[in-house]
């Protein structure tokens, strides 16, 4: 039988049945999982570029790149939350595909130094060659540290990890004492997550393998060594037509060369997005 890889609870539930996947519920912490049999997600070059893919796949982004512009724009709200922590020093980026935010943080001068971490070569070759700054190829639970940092981000990530008590154990000692690290998540437990069921956007399998909530991320955080400090949540996001479209069939099961082609025809403008799903916890690592 398969455990919460959050609260090792055994007995999950299956909850929904998406694209041959099974999604478990765990009945202690109301995680959400895939189960351990489930192939692992691959995250090779075209995971940020599926529009090139001609058809083959809707997994990843339709184009990550040509959101750039909206993706900066998103994440002035996640420079607002670490403001309000007094978040400055040294940052690493975890999942930072090809370094929006990086790039967010850098044009706020709050930082004194950037480090991206992220699965893709690819993604982490156009961080060195877009920011400059430092940039590490890997998964956080089976890398050296590529430092020690003052501020640790890990915006729609957490989710890609089957073993995210391993992996925020890991950044606990990537963190110096006092740091923060801030998470940011989908909210399995949400209005719109509960109105929409399989059909909500978040729910991506393999790629989302564990799907959160206020408690099961706090579980995970403090199971890890770390000090929850507070719970914020991002209401809404610029979101291109573009992408609008590919995930919306995408939840429909549209086949994948169908899904592609009908999104290369939707305009590329930015749609502002009312959802509340996003839930971000910034905790810290005490001495």
């Amino acid at each position: 039988m398969t455990a919460c890889p959050v609260c090792t609870t055994a007995g999950g539930r299956p909850r929904y049945e998406v694209r041959g996947h099974t999604i478990l519920a765990c009945p202690r912490c109301a995680a959400w999982y895939i189960r351990a049999s489930t192939a692992a997600p691959d995250y090779d070059e075209g995971y940020l570029r599926r529009r090139s893919s001609g058809g083959a796949e809707v997994r990843g982004y339709y184009d990550y790149e040509a959101d750039r512009s909206l993706h900066l724009r998103n994440f002035a709200q996640n420079l607002a939350i670490l403001g309000e922590f007094s978040a400055r020093g040294s940052l690493c980026d975890i999942g930072c595909a090809s370094g929006h935010f990086l790039t967010a943080a850098q044009a706020s001068g709050r930082f004194s130094a950037l480090t991206g971490v992220d699965v893709s070569a690819d993604a982490i070759a156009e961080v060195r060659a877009r920011i400059g700054c430092a940039a590490a190829v890997g998964r956080v639970e089976a890398m050296p540290a590529p430092g020690r940092f003052d501020v640790i981000t890990m915006w729609e990530t957490i989710e890609h990890i089957a073993e995210p008590v391993a992996a925020l154990t890991a950044l606990r000692a990537w963190l110096r004492p006092g740091g923060l690290l801030a998470i940011g998540t989908g909210d399995n437990a949400s209005p719109v997550a509960r109105l929409l069921g399989r059909r909500w956007w978040y729910i991506v399998p393999p790629d989302h393998c564990v799907y959160f909530n206020r408690t099961a991320l706090a579980t995970a955080l403090v199971r890890a060594g770390l000090r929850v400090l507070g719970w914020r949540r991002v209401w809404w996001h610029w979101v291109s037509a573009t992408n609008m479209a590919m995930k919306l069939m995408r939840s429909l099961d549209v086949p994948p060369r169908v899904a592609l082609a009908v999104a290369d025809r939707v305009p590329v403008v930015p749609v502002p997005v009312l959802h509340g799903t996003t839930l971000v916890a910034v905790a810290t690592r005490d001495p």
